[in-house]
């Protein structure tokens, strides 16, 4: 089985330019981390996606994260990636869950690491 990474983030306060227009958030890591059990059934749900359709990424390196680490751990949305030696990220984001259970989710990503 590939690595599994995981970390919990949370949004810092909103930013705004000088005309008023919102700028990203900052995200911040928290000490939390994601269950070991969550992780497995997250990373097993993204790569069944992703098998499903394709992409042949079991072998490449994987980290779970959340975005709303302000959230209780039911209500947050969740995302996999998977990352090629190359750099080229694919993954699955949005991931919703149910009573622990990934079951739906906003669909899939790709992007690459920028050096």
């Amino acid at each position: 089985m590939t690595e599994l990474r995981s970390h919990v983030m949370v949004r810092g306060e909103p930013r705004f330019d000088m005309v008023g227009q919102k700028l990203p958030d900052p995200l911040h890591d928290t000490d939390e981390q994601i269950s070991p059990g969550l992780v497995t059934r997250l990373h097993r749900y993204a790569l069944k996606e992703l098998e499903d359709n394709g992409f042949e990424v079991s072998a490449w390196p994987c980290e779970v994260y959340t975005m709303d680490g302000d959230q209780r751990p039911s209500q947050r949305y969740y995302c996999v990636e998977f990352t090629h030696p190359k750099g080229g990220m694919v993954g699955v984001q949005g991931i919703m869950t149910r009573h622990g259970w990934p079951f739906l989710d906003h669909g899939f990503c790709v992007d690459r690491e920028r050096s």
